[in-house]
């Protein structure tokens, strides 16, 4: 609700309830994550290495093994986006514009902190992959890319519990098409039914759309990043949790809404990430 609203509103009536252009609530991808709320604008992560077990000799001196150790730092970047709302509206429209204000300034929050997130995981070079071609050349999401995710992830020896995958709406779709996923004969939860996966082969999904104003998912050349993962993986530290402030300005007579954040995100383990790959024609 901008203060331009009144140009193509003024002078007209209204329905009693207003609609919000279709837009992704965000903010969904923190669950993912290991996830800290700090005090100040970085965060350390340490990371032990792996110790190895050695064959013991009776009357010798133990042998010790230095553990190897480093740390992941993360800095938190400040964000913040606003919308005026002018008095006119107070008397104007019968909905509450600075209430709707709220609601999409923190919803555009909510967007950037998922993009961070996802930008997060386009930084390393992966270890582990999924290539277009498993289950058939040039193919979108199915069982056998699942299969050879998990299979990946099952070598690093990744714990079985929080195990996520974040996936594009395009490749959930092409899941929900395959037999094994949507027939309850090969499985008891009713997909068709509701049209939607929200847990299946030991990965809880996270659903991601067109973003609205931001990135999203990368995709290139027909081929589009999904990610399945630990949680511990992937760090996101908040230096701000998404805080809206409402404050009237008489020099421009009407309401500023603002939103304020910061964080920042970045790849722990890189090993506890598969990123697979699939095709969008």
């Amino acid at each position: 609700m901008s203060n331009n609203i009144l140009n193509t509103l003024e002078v007209k009536t209204f329905e009693a309830e207003v609609h919000r252009s279709y837009q992704e609530a965000g903010n969904q991808l923190a669950e993912c994550t290991r996830y800290r709320r700090i005090s100040g604008n970085k965060d350390q992560f340490p990371i032990l290495g792996v110790l190895s077990a050695a064959p013991r000799v009776i009357g010798t001196p133990v042998v010790a093994t230095n553990q190897s150790a480093n740390s992941v730092e993360i800095q938190t970047t400040k964000f913040s986006v606003a919308q005026y709302t002018d008095m006119f509206l107070a008397s104007e429209v019968n909905f509450d514009a600075k209430q709707e204000s709220a609601v999409a300034v923190a919803m555009a929050a909510g967007r950037k902190v998922d993009q961070i997130v996802l930008d997060a995981l386009e930084v390393p070079s992966y270890t582990n992959t999924v290539a277009l071609s498993i289950g058939g050349a040039n193919t979108n999401l199915n069982v056998a890319k699942l299969a050879e995710t998990t299979k990946k992830l099952d070598l690093n020896g990744v714990p079985m519990t929080d195990r996520y995958g974040i996936i594009h709406v395009n490749s959930h779709h092409a899941l929900t098409q395959e037999t094994t996923v949507a027939s309850s004969d090969y499985n008891g939860k009713r997909v068709l039914e509701d049209g939607r996966i929200n847990n299946y082969y030991g990965y809880k999904f996270k659903i991601v759309g067109n973003m609205a104003d931001e990135a999203g998912l990368l995709v290139s050349s027909n081929s589009r990043h999904n990610y399945f993962m630990h949680k511990s993986a992937v760090g996101l530290v908040m230096g701000m949790e998404i805080t809206v402030d409402v404050q009237y300005h008489q020099n421009m007579g009407a309401h500023l809404v603002t939103c304020f954040f910061s964080a920042g995100s970045k790849v722990i383990d890189e090993l506890g990430i598969v990123e697979v790959n699939t095709y969008e024609a």
